[in-house]
């Protein structure tokens, strides 16, 4: 308590000290006083980390990005004390950190910062998506860090960005864009002895997209481009699996397909994703039934 109590004075003290320094009046000019008030707002910053008064030290980081600015300095400077102050938002206001993270964005932006504007869109994706529940917001944000890192040529990281957009629109009920995505990733992944490895991964969600839409024989025309693009694919029990679960929804046979998913289930456990988008299948078959 103590400790924390000393650093809280440090950080205010600090504050004060900027404050004084921003009235201050200069033959140099105003820039060097913005730039070292903001310097030592984020000392303050940090002071507050210290005594874990997390929106106090993301108030500071984000008055001394303010600051970096009208010294008219490197946006860099700017956007990581944003960045910093989204940190401490994170703890206990991750709405604050959002905002704090676009202020960055719009820096990276303006200063061809590219990969790191990407990266913080995928953080404000990651907060939508885990803290807010907001499935929109992070489709949104995940597809804007896959275009500027396909635009950055970081081909792994859009990638795995465009998985994320895929897995959210499929649980948004979209599709098209899910199988889009999935098909591009795979599409990436074929000449690349790295990732070949994912190739079933990406086809199988990808099918399972398509059974979504209850086009069964674009379905099986998907399966068949598949077992093209990748030989193995038709010898494997994810292909197994969702050959029997077309066959179940030909044949619109709830039984069929409980047995066929439950086969596969044995032996590799399906992830909540599949299996949210496997009973969106059942569903759909259940609804045939009762027309």
């Amino acid at each position: 308590m103590v400790a924390a109590a000393q650093s809280e004075q440090q950080a205010r003290d600090l504050i004060a000290q900027a404050q004084k320094k921003l009235k201050s009046w200069s033959f140099i000019g105003p820039s060097n006083k913005y730039e070292d008030a903001a310097e030592l707002y984020e000392k303050a910053g940090n002071m507050f980390k210290l005594a874990q008064q997390w929106t106090n030290a993301g108030d500071a980081f984000k008055e001394a990005a303010k600051l970096f600015q009208r010294a008219g300095g490197a946006n860099f400077d700017g956007s990581r004390a944003y960045e910093n102050a989204a940190k401490c938002y994170k703890r206990n206001d991750p709405h604050a950190a959002v905002a704090s993270l676009r202020e960055a964005i719009t820096l990276d932006h303006e200063g061809g910062n590219f990969r790191q504007a990407a990266r913080h869109f995928q953080e404000v994706a990651e907060l939508y998506e885990n803290e807010l529940n907001d499935s929109k917001g992070a489709y949104d944000a995940y597809e804007k860090a896959a275009d500027l890192f396909s635009a950055d040529d970081s081909p792994a990281m859009a990638n795995k960005c465009f998985l994320k957009v895929a897995e959210i629109a499929a649980d948004l009920e979209m599709y098209e864009v899910a199988i889009e995505k999935f098909e591009r990733v795979a599409s990436a992944a074929v000449d690349d002895n790295l990732l070949k490895w994912s190739l079933k991964e990406y086809f199988f969600k990808a099918a399972l997209c398509h059974m979504c839409t209850e086009d069964t024989v674009r379905s099986r025309q998907a399966l068949s481009s598949y077992c093209g693009m990748d030989m193995s694919f038709e010898s494997t029990r994810e292909y197994q699996m969702l050959k029997g679960v077309l066959d179940a929804i030909d044949n619109d046979d709830v039984d069929q397909f409980t047995q066929a998913v439950y086969d596969y289930d044995k032996l590799t456990r399906l992830d909540s994703w599949k299996t949210s988008i496997l009973l969106k299948i059942k569903k759909s078959m259940d609804q045939d039934d009762l027309r």
